[in-house]
């Protein structure tokens, strides 16, 4: 069996230039992937935060509502007499027990 071994070398001034362009290339994308992330993210934080402000008025709103609903209700019903009166549990061993 035969091994071979491959070893790159910048031989002549095309290669080096290459690499140098290739290594600013790759450098100049990661920097305007970076600027594009934080870009975005200083557009969408105000959205969010917007978004979340109003969803919050809107819940504390829909909630006082439902409050309000809720004790025009009660004043319907009205609080009636609530009857109290001794019972007895059938089949139950002790008739003198009271819990």
């Amino acid at each position: 069996m035969q091994y071979r071994t491959i070893q790159f070398q910048p031989n002549s001034w095309q290669s080096r230039i290459a690499v140098v362009l290739g290594s600013a290339l790759a450098i100049g994308v990661a920097v305007a992937f970076v600027l594009l992330s934080l870009t975005l993210a200083v557009i969408l934080l105000p959205l969010v935060a917007i978004l979340i402000a109003v969803g919050w008025w809107r819940w504390r709103k829909i909630q006082a509502a439902m409050r309000e609903q809720a004790a025009a209700q009660q004043k319907r019903r009205g609080d009636g007499p609530t009857i109290e009166i001794d019972y007895r549990v059938a089949g139950d061993p002790d008739p003198n027990r009271r819990e």
